[in-house]
């Protein structure tokens, strides 16, 4: 076990001393700054007042830090981090045979099972890494446009109704509702993960990826009948999980049932990608 946590530990070293691991952290930041920008905009903020106003009264309390964390997350975090979730997916062992890296790694007198268990928990790690910076540094934005304390206001066109929190309970909902990210990306992982364990390009198996779960996002959310019987079956739908953990009363049993389908769908693409790892001849 200690050997385990001893490569764990230098697979992550490994993934951030490579420059490409931060653009998501970077990308992340400039897209906060530009919301920041945005909605100190008179014209953006007295829309917003109206808003607010309208569905729960009270501006000066709900349009506060969290609020505006809460909005900056909701809408970035499921489009980027399906890009840089696929990117270090997708680059975790592709990358290895890109560089030539396979034969030595293997040279270890080691299973390629657990090569592989350490690189998909690197990239799961990663992903609560990042996640965890979008909300910290979400909030610290929040707080220079709006200041310190006031409740929190839920809102996506996903959610059936409006919530709200005070201040300290809307802080343990918004950090809750962070660390769902990690779990809900579990399937972006698994899928890019799968495609790099095939003898491919790094940058083909992040494109794939991307493009399988846009295509589910866009056949998931035409608002035609016909579609109904079937939308249990898209992946990005189970992915609204998240904001199970934001209704006014958390809907624990639905959320475990969709986290199990969320675990289950990554952990076929590990075992998926593993069982063509273990086909492959590295050797050529």
């Amino acid at each position: 076990m200690k050997l385990f946590f001893q490569q764990l530990r230098w697979e992550l070293f490994r993934l951030f001393a490579r420059r490409r691991t931060y653009i998501g952290f970077a990308i992340f930041l400039a897209v906060e700054v530009l919301f920041y920008w945005l909605w100190t905009r008179e014209k953006a903020e007295a829309r917003m007042e109206g808003f607010i106003q309208r569905v729960a009264g009270g501006f000066d309390e709900y349009f506060s830090a969290l609020t505006l964390a809460f909005l900056i997350v909701a809408f970035t975090m499921l489009l980027l981090g399906v890009v840089f979730v696929a990117l270090i997916g997708g680059d975790i062992v592709a990358k290895e045979t890109e560089d030539g890296n396979l034969r030595l790694l293997l040279v270890r007198p080691i299973s390629r099972f657990r090569l592989l268990l350490v690189k998909f928990l690197s990239c799961q790690i990663y992903t609560t890494i990042l996640f965890l910076f979008v909300g910290v540094t979400a909030l610290w934005v929040g707080v220079l446009g709006r200041g310190w304390g006031g409740g929190m206001l839920v809102w996506t066109p996903e959610l059936p109704r409006i919530s709200l929190f005070d201040w300290g309970e809307g802080m343990q909902r918004y950090f809750l509702a962070i660390l769902g990210f990690s779990l809900i990306y579990l399937p972006v992982t698994g899928i890019a993960f799968f495609l790099s364990c095939f003898k491919i390009k790094p940058a083909a198996a992040t494109i794939v990826t991307v493009a399988i779960i846009v295509s589910d996002r866009v056949l998931s959310a035409i608002p035609l009948p016909a579609f109904d019987p079937y939308r249990d079956y898209f992946i990005t739908e189970r992915m609204n999980a998240w904001l199970l953990l934001l209704y006014q009363d958390i809907p624990w049993a639905q959320f475990w049932q969709e986290a199990a389908w969320l675990l289950g769908i990554g952990a076929t693409g590990f075992v998926l990608g593993w069982l063509v790892f273990e086909r492959r001849d590295v050797k050529s």
